[in-house]
């Protein structure tokens, strides 16, 4: 019977120890916090979006080999994680029809958390808390772990400590560290899915209003686009639309541009054609009327304008700031805000199947850990899932 320590209790980690375990290993969880799984009480506005409806690894985003991805989010199909969740755990899931994202039928994060944690506990895993973790060493065929409350040794490891982001959950970035330690090969991390920061105050009025938008984000000639909310917030601006394009302004300096409604340039000169109508009104029809006033004014036009005297430079500045206004962002939230840690161990040092290093046999690392992160969602839950098991399955076998 294999001795499998397991690294971290989130995501990705408690569903390794559960396998691990349930494969009949003798399974120890450490975890620094004094409860785990601290991103999942968060996650989701502390309802927990456990799984995306529809997977996209297309939108996912690594600097490694995107087939080696793939393969990694096969392991565990999104039908399986699903049955996982509501008969293993027996926790219903209910799908949000307009953002397409499966939540515990509770609203509650809490039950995830605590189902994981019970669920591991069930299949023999044994669960130190409040054990922070300093070093992993390589000796005997095995593995001693440097831990606040004495060396532990096993024959198996697997890191599940996430990365960088939110440390107020407990990510310190120390299974990063380890995993240079031991050799591999770790991209440069960076904040993703974080707000973005305002360049100026002129939009600190709109602090509050949302709205769906599609947003372009240019970098050389490469253009990243995303299509959902958007909130401006009383810092800058936030929302899954924002969110999904953040990790741009973390390694470079992208143009974002933004599409307020789904309205095209040719549809908004249909809608200025009408004779004599308020061109607010208009504008409020399709957008949030706060913004309607603020482009109004950047365009510098009169609150009172009818499209009757509606001049044809004002008009093409009105359409170009509705289809394609600048952003104007000065930086972003960073690692406090930020959901996910962009970079991490490359996916090629990792087998595809097992999760486990190719420079460190009986070593295993899943999750954030890991190059690799998808979109708001779901997505990033259903990768430490996926990967998590896949870790926990290799090092549980005898």
């Amino acid at each position: 019977m294999p001795r499998v320590a397991v690294i971290g209790a989130g995501a990705a980690g408690t569903v390794a120890a559960i396998v691990a375990a349930a494969a009949g290993a003798e399974t120890t969880l450490l975890e620094r916090t004094v409860d785990g799984g601290r991103k999942i009480l968060i996650s989701g506005g502390g309802r927990c979006n456990i799984l995306p409806s529809i997977l996209t690894p297309e939108r996912f985003v690594t600097g490694s080999p995107t087939h080696v991805l793939r393969a990694m989010l096969r392991a565990w199909p999104l039908h399986e994680q699903r049955a996982f969740f509501e008969e293993d755990l027996d926790i219903p899931l209910a799908l949000e029809e307009d953002t397409g994202k499966l939540f515990p039928r509770s609203n509650r994060a809490k039950d995830v958390r605590d189902g994981l944690v019970e669920f591991a506990r069930s299949k023999g895993a044994e669960i130190q808390f409040d054990t922070i973790v300093s070093d992993v060493t390589v000796a005997d065929g095995g593995f001693t772990i440097l831990t606040s409350k004495g060396d532990l040794k096993c024959d198996r490891v697997v890191m599940a400590t996430g990365g960088l982001s939110v440390p107020a959950t407990g990510s310190d970035g120390i299974g990063l560290d380890i995993a240079k330690r031991l050799d591999h090969d770790v991209i440069d991390t960076y904040p993703a899915l974080t707000p973005l920061l305002a360049r100026d105050d002129q939009h600190a009025s709109l602090s509050g209003v949302s709205l769906t938008v599609r947003l372009r984000a240019k970098i050389g000639s490469k253009t990243t686009e995303s299509f959902d909310g958007f909130l401006f917030t009383h810092r800058g601006y936030s929302g899954p639309s924002v969110l999904d394009v953040s990790h741009l302004t973390s390694i470079g300096e992208p143009t974002i541009r933004a599409q307020w409604s789904p309205l095209n340039a040719a549809e908004w000169e249909r809608q200025f054609e009408a004779r004599s109508a308020s061109v607010l009104a208009i504008l409020s029809k399709h957008i949030p009327g706060r913004l309607a006033e603020q482009l109004m004014r950047e365009a510098a036009i009169p609150d009172d304008r009818r499209t009757s005297s509606l001049k044809r430079s004002e008009r093409l500045a009105l359409i170009d700031a509705l289809t394609s206004y600048p952003l104007p962002w000065s930086g972003n939230e960073g690692y406090k805000k930020a959901e996910v840690t962009g970079g991490g161990v490359k996916l090629t040092e990792i087998d595809a199947k097992t999760m486990e290093s190719r420079k460190v046999p009986g070593l295993y690392l899943c999750g954030e850990m890991l190059d690799a992160f998808g979109p708001i969602g779901g997505h990033n839950f259903s990768w430490a899932w996926a990967t998590g098991r896949a870790a926990g399955l290799a090092a549980g076998r005898a």
